[in-house]
């Protein structure tokens, strides 16, 4: 690992469902934390991914839990924190409380387009402000936004509120909106399988952050990488395939030989071209063979991100 460099305070971190997000953003915390800094790790919705990678789970919505030297570990609801909001914001906290309980509130938190989203987002801001406590508690707040579809309307709604609302809802949007976009502060981590499809996504997501939502890219990550074959490998396998049809080992060999080759060249090929399209250097994570897949190999995945200004 290099010297580390300095971290944009807020890393959040997105993909396609299934390739990695929650391990990418547990490494990610957990390496920052070793370097010695105070991180909070974010996950959006119900404990989950991050959750079951780290061995803690946090009992309720906006209360960190300790997960390591250096480490704690929160979940954000939107729905607790737009209640959150209101009591800050509104008068007569009994009568709020009552309106909490209404069915009517109910329906307007499930049917309001986007009201979760930017709650929870603001209160995301709100923590890496410190306004909440009078003084930021966290030099680092790594976020597990979820699957790309959920992440970029979340990402994208303080925008689109700042566009469309009035008064206050407009200005608090603003300066959650003004905090995403700032690349000084926020760097956002799009991670990918070395397959066809994430790969894909991976490039329409970049592509998307950086137009529709003028949003600050961090790294691109490639997850569960096959390692590098050895120099010399294509001639071992031709020296294996030549004079080897009479001899069954030898010619099980060169096939499995053969095909572990061949899905090396589809990886390698598929992150060129996405390094391409993106114009960005793709990080590789190597794949583990673990079951389950906890703590100890995040904290392996820790040891091997070079730390770079994402």
């Amino acid at each position: 690992m290099t010297a580390p460099k300095a971290l944009r305070p807020l890393q959040v971190v997105t993909g396609k469902g299934g390739v990695g997000k929650s391990t990418f953003a547990a490494a990610l915390a957990l390496g920052a934390a070793r370097g010695g800094r105070r991180v909070l790790a974010i996950e959006m919705g119900a404990p989950a991914g991050l959750a079951a990678l780290l061995g803690v789970r946090p009992a309720a919505h906006g209360i960190p839990v300790p997960a390591g030297p250096g480490l704690h570990l929160a979940y954000y609801d939107g729905e607790a924190a737009l209640a959150e909001y209101l009591l800050r914001h509104v008068p007569l906290r009994g009568l709020m409380n009552a309106v909490f309980a209404h069915p009517l509130y109910r329906a307007f938190v499930a049917a309001g387009p986007g009201v979760r989203e930017l709650m929870a987002i603001g209160k995301v801001r709100d923590e890496l402000l410190g306004l909440s406590t009078g003084r930021p508690l966290w030099d680092l707040l790594v976020v597990d936004a979820g699957a790309s579809g959920h992440a970029l309307q979340l990402l994208g709604m303080p925008a689109a509120t700042a566009r469309t609302f009035a008064g206050l809802a407009r200005r608090e949007a603003r300066r959650v909106a003004g905090s995403l976009a700032d690349p000084r502060s926020t760097a956002i981590h799009v991670v990918a399988l070395p397959e066809e499809m994430p790969l894909e996504e991976a490039a329409e997501i970049v592509e998307r952050l950086r137009g529709e939502l003028k949003l600050p890219v961090g790294r691109i990550v490639v997850n569960q990488c096959r390692a590098v074959a050895p120099p010399g490998a294509g001639a071992a396998l031709a020296l294996l395939e030549s004079g080897g049809a009479e001899d069954p080992a030898r010619r099980g060999l060169a096939l499995a030989a053969g095909r572990a080759l061949g899905w090396l060249r589809l990886q390698e090929d598929g992150i060129a071209a996405l390094e391409r399209r993106v114009g960005l250097r793709a990080e590789r994570l190597p794949r583990l063979a673990a079951e389950p897949f906890g703590r100890p190999e995040v904290e392996r995945l820790a040891g091997l991100l070079e730390e770079t200004d994402g």
